[in-house]
């Protein structure tokens, strides 16, 4: 299992290259910019996203999510978005349904419903040996004035490593 991990871990090194090479070629879900660097400002609210279950293939992987975002104040209401994760660079594995959460940080402090629809791009990286975890920083929304700040280690059940870019889509219900 060890070994998995490890493997895992050094494909990743080697694949990050071809990753930010598929950014410079244009592939549509992989940015690589200095535009994208973590938006400092208010905390306004949480993102919890629960996932489906995927199968990496090596290169890539494309998730189902349903999200709930709360204020930190004001409104009382929860907003809820539809969308997916797509992850580019070293993929393996297989893994069951999960759970991510997320700091909501932006340069205002008044998003109001539907704010954070639109796609958010960042590094991630994840190891799940029966239960893992991984972290995903992601930076969108309007002008990529938002920023999501893993509130901690999203939780997962299966057997995986994956490490490279990701970008989150996400569309109000």
């Amino acid at each position: 299992m060890h070994a998995f991990i490890k493997a895992g871990a050094a494909a990743a090194l080697c694949l990050s290259a071809g990753a930010a090479s598929a950014a410079d070629l244009g592939h549509p879900d992989v940015t690589v910019s200095k535009r994208y660097q973590p938006v400092s400002g208010y905390q306004v609210g949480t993102l919890r996203c629960e996932t489906s279950g995927t199968i990496g293939y090596v290169v890539g992987s494309r998730q189902a999510v349903s999200c709930e975002y709360r204020p930190v104040a004001g409104r009382n209401a929860v907003d809820l978005y539809m969308g997916h994760v797509n992850k580019v660079g070293v993929d393996v594995g297989a893994t069951g349904p999960g759970v991510m959460a997320w700091a909501v940080v932006a340069h205002s402090n008044d998003l109001g419903p539907g704010d954070l629809a639109g796609k958010y791009r960042g590094a991630s990286a994840s190891a799940t040996a029966l239960i893992g975890a991984g972290a995903n920083l992601l930076v969108g929304g309007s002008d990529a004035t938002i920023s999501l700040q893993p509130l901690s280690l999203e939780g997962n059940t299966g057997l995986s490593v994956t490490a490279g870019y990701s970008s989150l889509t996400l569309d109000p219900i």
